[in-house]
């Protein structure tokens, strides 16, 4: 299982919040020292969320594209993708796969756009869920579905693979979702998991889930688990 750092962009600084509520958390800093840093710590991929897209408050863009130049092997981005335009600019840029969850919930026309027009190898969905098992969407200020139905949808969608994030935990180092093993292995390809990942413990326990990857964010720049690149 590869550790995967989380790059969160919130007017030009990489931050890390809490639960994503808008102002908690900690201000990490400049965006493009911060990349260069865990690149030159040997990690060799990145998970880049746009919480300003997310919220419909602005695009980072430019930031997206000057990480994807410094040379990681895998740069995943989400955040407020809900077009072909914007997925394709992303791709364009240099982003290995986008990481999609409202549209593929809410719009599966536009969803449809994005996945004839980038193909379905370069599509993550993920599935952001609370502590009552309902999916959250639009920079998680919406409930949508709950997450067996989610699941079930996603698994048939042919893409790549999904992002589950367990939103009570997120940011707050206070361990990982333990009942989230059921979820996973129905999935085709790719797993990946975020959501209060705080010790070796945890990233052994998604290791045997049957998790691919694991985003870690709040735990890695307080330096709980600096250094981890696989499992």
């Amino acid at each position: 299982m590869i550790v995967m750092p989380s790059i969160d962009l919130s007017e030009g600084r990489v931050v890390k919040r809490v639960r994503g509520v808008r102002g908690s958390g900690i201000v990490v800093g400049d965006p493009i020292k911060i990349a260069s840093e865990l690149y030159s710590l040997g990690y060799s991929h990145i998970h880049i969320v746009d919480l300003d897209a997310a919220e419909d408050r602005g695009l980072n863009d430019y930031i997206i594209k000057d990480i994807a130049g410094i040379g990681f092997k895998w740069i995943q981005v989400g955040g407020g993708i809900r077009d072909f335009n914007r997925a394709s600019k992303l791709i364009s840029y240099g982003a290995s796969a986008i990481v999609i969850s409202t549209i593929f919930f809410t719009d599966r026309r536009k969803f449809d756009e994005v996945y004839r027009g980038i193909g379905w190898e370069k599509i993550l969905i993920s599935i952001d869920y609370n502590d009552s098992r309902n999916v959250m969407i639009r920079g998680w200020s919406t409930t949508v579905i709950d997450l067996d139905t989610a699941v079930e949808l996603v698994k048939d969608a042919g893409v790549l693979g999904a992002v589950f994030t367990y939103i009570p935990t997120e940011g707050t180092c206070m361990g990982v979702d333990r009942g989230i093993g059921r979820y996973i292995s129905v999935i085709n390809g790719l797993k990946e998991y975020a959501g209060g990942v705080a010790t070796y413990d945890d990233l052994l326990f998604l290791r045997n889930s049957g998790f691919d990857y694991v985003i870690v964010g709040m735990a890695l720049y307080r330096g709980c688990l600096r250094g981890v690149k696989n499992v």
